[in-house]
């Protein structure tokens, strides 16, 4: 972890100042030996008991003074010092970036391609500036914020956490963050697990392009049924769920088939024909279907829980720094592009609309000027019939066929009527269709006209830097990471899962006795008012002494609980 910290900031700090040559960072441009106290003081805001870096102006504890003899106040660690500094040199990413490979190496020391449970954490921030805005979950509400992504490994192992605006989306940039994680991890990535966010098609389709693998499920607030699928295999007894079955399967439509390049699972209990649950992504070849909902729903324990456990423990609502820039508001312009493709598309039907008008009223046209000019002609030969009969009438000839000759053409002469009549009763409807829609798509064209231009898209809202952000939730997770390994390493078996706020509380801030020697650091801390916990942590002490743990100078650490009176 101490190399994993130092190296980012020593190449982020020796790049800041050649860039700026006129520039000087004094707190960062001294020896390690006074960078890290004030690391330690960030990292340990939460264990003292305080959310901010300000909140050590009025504090008088001597936790952090028992290891280096003072405690830095807030303008020493906010006001344009060791936090500001940082901030400054835009450590955030590349801090992130290597305490997430120094986790993984410390979790997972394999080569094995990883599972990651990824998951979005939204905290809102509160502010009266107009600020971008989103919807916070835990607040039932929308209001400024900033999304965080937290990234678990199995068994629920944090490996990083990575700051968005609050308007990010998982679909944007999941794919990307992957790929460049792999690179960082230097590990391939098995598959990816998210909540419904990630179960729409936009994500599948870009997993699909990137040849990879994640796991989702369709959000329950869209019903589908069974007759909506096709099942591609029998149904598989579930993993760890005797009551429930799955099964592999595919849209039922073929058109969707077609379009949606995602995979599916039907979770069914028995006995019944409907799922309950439709799970969603690419899967390897590897997983069944059975498998599939029972490692879905490990998100919670790995992922969801130890966002709590971050929340709880470590501060994660806490926002850091206020520093903003204006910008043009991106919800608003999202709104005025989705209002601008409705103009547009009821521009394009006013105008095939208008086009049939047209169209119409030319066919009328040439309808009309036909039939005029094939009466005109059949009048004329209704005529010279008429003439040739009176003529066979006054020569006292034969008049049989000249009369069937005059019905004809009368005949024709009427046929020829109703066709026409017929003809132009169905393009005068079909034009009577087309000017009704063209009328109700002109209003509703100024309809919508009106709504696009009501979008204010000129006036600018704040965004809030999250660099200070990013460095703080850094600390966070290291914080969480640290504890996860005490209690892994040092802690009795009966204490390794509790929870950040529980350690804290029950051990983390137990009160007690440090004392400096020339080879040692003794810490005798008070005794328990429970048997339970004085023997558990007497237990913790021996395991924690018999690893030798020393502090940064070389000095051997050793812990003692003083026995009960």
């Amino acid at each position: 972890m101490v190399a994993a910290v130092e190296t980012p900031v020593l190449a982020a700090r020796d790049q800041y100042l050649a860039d700026h040559a006129v520039q000087q960072l004094h707190h960062l441009a001294v020896d390690l030996a006074a960078l890290w106290p004030k690391i330690d003081h960030l990292v340990y805001l939460p264990i003292l008991g305080l959310t901010r870096p300000r909140d050590l102006y009025y504090y008088q504890g001597a936790g952090l003074q028992a290891l280096y003899g003072f405690t830095y106040k807030y303008l020493t660690l906010e006001h344009s010092r060791s936090v500001g500094q940082l901030t400054r040199v835009r450590v955030g990413a590349a801090l992130a970036e290597s305490l997430a490979a120094a986790y993984t190496q410390a979790w997972y020391p394999a080569d094995e391609p990883l599972t990651i449970f990824a998951d979005w954490h939204i905290k809102p921030h509160w502010t009266k500036g107009y600020s971008h805005a989103g919807r916070v979950t835990m607040w039932g509400r929308t209001m400024p914020g900033t999304k965080q992504l937290i990234l678990n490994g199995p068994r629920g192992r944090l490996l990083g956490g990575w700051d968005y605006p609050i308007d990010a989306h998982l679909t944007h940039l999941l794919v990307d963050l992957e790929t460049a994680l792999e690179q960082t991890l230097q590990r391939p990535i098995a598959c990816v697990i998210t909540d419904s966010e990630g179960g729409g098609q936009p994500l599948g389709e870009r997993y699909a392009a990137a040849q990879r693998d994640y796991l989702s499920i369709l959000p329950q607030e869209h019903h589908y049924r069974r007759a909506d699928f096709v099942r591609e295999g029998a149904w598989e007894p579930v993993t760890g769920d005797p009551a429930h079955s799955a099964a592999l399967a595919r849209w039922a439509d073929p058109a969707r088939v077609a379009q949606d390049p995602r995979q599916f699972v039907l979770l069914r209990p028995h006995g019944q024909s409907e799922p309950t649950r439709i799970y969603t992504g690419r899967f390897s070849g590897e997983l069944t279907a059975g498998e599939v909902p029972w490692l879905h729903r490990r998100r919670w324990p790995y992922n969801e829980l130890r966002i709590r456990d971050l929340i709880q423990g470590a501060n994660l609502n806490a926002n850091y720094g206020y520093a903003h820039q204006k910008v043009v508001n991106r919800t608003r312009q999202r709104a005025w592009e989705a209002a601008q493709t409705q103009v547009t598309v009821t521009e394009r039907q006013l105008s095939d609309h208008q086009d049939a008008v047209r169209h119409l009223r030319r066919r009328l046209a040439d309808l009309q000027e036909s039939y005029t000019a094939q009466q005109r002609d059949r009048a004329r030969r209704l005529a010279h019939q008429r003439w040739d009969l009176r003529h066979r009438q006054d020569q006292s000839q034969t008049t049989t066929r000249a009369q069937q000759r005059v019905d004809g053409v009368r005949r024709e002469l009427a046929q020829n009527t109703e066709q026409f009549r017929q003809r132009q009763r169905r393009l005068v409807e079909q034009l009577h269709h087309h000017q009704t829609q063209a009328r109700q798509l002109r209003a509703r064209l100024v309809q919508r006209m009106a709504a696009r231009d009501a979008i204010d898209t000129a006036t600018l809202c704040r965004e809030r830097d999250l660099e200070k952000d990013q460095i703080m939730l850094n600390f966070q997770v290291l914080l969480a990471n640290l504890h996860d390994w005490a209690a892994q390493h040092y802690f009795a078996p009966a204490w390794q899962s509790l929870s950040l706020e529980t350690a804290t509380l029950l051990i983390y801030r137990k009160a007690g006795r440090v004392t400096w020697h020339d080879d040692r650091v003794s810490v005798e801390l008070e005794p328990y008012r429970y048997p339970d916990q004085q023997r558990l942590m007497e237990v913790t002490c021996a395991r924690f002494n018999a690893a030798n743990v020393r502090w940064r100078d070389g000095r051997l650490l050793r812990i003692t609980v003083a026995p009960r009176a």
